[in-house]
């Protein structure tokens, strides 16, 4: 049994903290150390700290597409909370805690283009990186030249971005759920025209489907990719289904009678099916068994298991 040790002031972490404020979903008991990390210097302090004390460690950044459980976490969860952008030429180096809307900004004011569609897309740049966040057809992978991450086997390391397998809302970092993200350095394009408007028209199409303030994580279920598809299943999906290459989520759940439906206080947006929201103080159990319940309706029809494109902190897990 480990000794049980009191960090010290100067460490920083808060006892007890609340979740749900810190996700857009507000839902989630309290984690039972909170770190906010302003100086990445501790991260070898707060790290061996919570495994000195047998305590799991999770990353966190905005909290926009994390569903905590009811009982909280029990361990330590870091808080990306570091700052910096830096320009050089057709380049910007950008600290994975920086908003990713306000970072969208400065490169359209600096009229560099490459990310100007992903604009309105809630979160950290880290966390944009980690989900490899994509919009209307730009993905921020697709600007990623290296990263620069910690992890406590290796301390500070810096990957280029061809290591780091982006695909479809998936980068190397979901599996190495270990990895700090620190800064990354995004390869744009100089623009020939403003670029604030056409982020301001995306976030105006955004807004109608996500208006401010609901309590969500964006969409719950990723998209399914048409070519990954057992042929067998595939043919006897109808082409008015498959986008670009994909079937949208929300037109399999509609597909099976998911809109407007709801479990205690989670409820599946009435316009759009892939929308799971907490609109009467949801809890984690009510938001599960809802997606549960539709996604396994899905399995039935069309024999497509969907997956969570956010990330479910939970004793059981998704399953």
């Amino acid at each position: 049994m480990p000794v049980r040790i009191t960090p010290s002031a100067e460490f920083g972490l808060r006892p007890k903290a609340p979740l749900a404020p810190l996700t857009t979903l507000a839902i989630g008991g309290n984690s039972r150390w909170l770190l906010e990390l302003r100086d990445p210097g501790l991260l070898d302090t707060a790290w061996n700290w919570a495994r000195s004390q047998g305590l799991p460690v999770l990353f966190l950044g905005a909290g926009s597409n994390v569903l905590f459980a009811d009982a909280g976490y029990d361990g330590l969860v870091i808080r990306n909370r570091l700052r910096g952008r830096e320009r050089a030429g057709n380049e910007v180096r950008v600290s994975g805690g920086e908003d990713l809307g306000e970072t969208i900004r400065w490169v359209n004011r600096l009229g560099l283009a490459g990310m100007e569609r992903l604009y309105g897309i809630p979160g950290t740049v880290a966390g944009a990186v980690v989900g490899n966040a994509g919009a209307y057809g730009q993905e921020i992978g697709d600007r990623i030249r290296e990263v620069s991450f910690w992890s406590p086997e290796k301390g500070v390391t810096t990957l280029p971005a061809s290591d780091l397998d982006f695909r479809y809302r998936h980068s190397l970092f979901k599996e190495r759920r270990e990895w700090f993200l620190l800064s990354c350095i995004l390869a744009l394009d100089a623009a020939s025209e403003p670029l604030q408007p056409v982020s301001d028209q995306i976030l105006a199409t955004r807004l109608a489907k996500y208006p401010l303030g609901l309590k969500c994580p964006g969409s719950f279920f990723k998209n399914v990719i048409a070519d990954e598809l057992d042929p067998q299943v595939l043919s006897r999906i109808p082409e008015d289904f498959i986008f670009y290459g994909k079937i949208p989520a929300g037109k399999l759940l509609d597909e099976v009678g998911a809109r407007g439906r709801r479990i205690g206080g989670a409820l599946i947006a009435s316009h759009h099916a892939n929308l799971f929201v907490n609109e009467e103080g949801a809890a984690s159990r009510d938001m599960l068994a809802l997606a549960r319940e539709y996604s396994n309706r899905v399995r039935e029809t069309f024999d497509i298991e969907l997956e969570p494109e956010i990330l479910i902190v939970s004793p059981n897990q998704w399953r």
